[in-house]
């Protein structure tokens, strides 16, 4: 498995299907998000989801499949579908849909 992963560029994880024969692109909720600017020049997003990359992605369906720690350990990236939002995961952190990076 080690080989496998080694050489796979991304991997992709269907993290809110219940089995191999559910789909895994339809969401649950809808998300609204707005971009404004402070004071200080930042950009800061307001939405309506909280991001909750524990909660989506670490208790979803998926990870209780013994096989899925594996894949987590030795993927070098990986897109992750949840019910709520699709995550990017790689060696620099983990991104949200929304395009925020979310602190390890």
């Amino acid at each position: 498995m080690e080989d496998i992963f080694a050489s796979a560029y991304c991997t992709i994880a269907a993290t809110s299907a219940v089995d191999s024969n559910a789909g895994f692109l339809a969401r649950n909720a809808r998300t609204e998000d707005m971009r404004v600017q402070d004071t200080t020049d930042h950009q800061v997003c307001i939405c309506t989801h909280m991001d909750d990359f524990g909660k989506d992605v670490q208790d979803a369906e998926l990870n209780k499949r013994a096989w899925v720690m594996q894949e987590r350990v030795l993927a070098k990236r990986t897109i992750y579908f949840s019910a709520n939002q699709t995550y990017w995961e790689c060696g620099e952190g983990v991104h949200c849909e929304n395009l925020t990076k979310m602190k390890r």
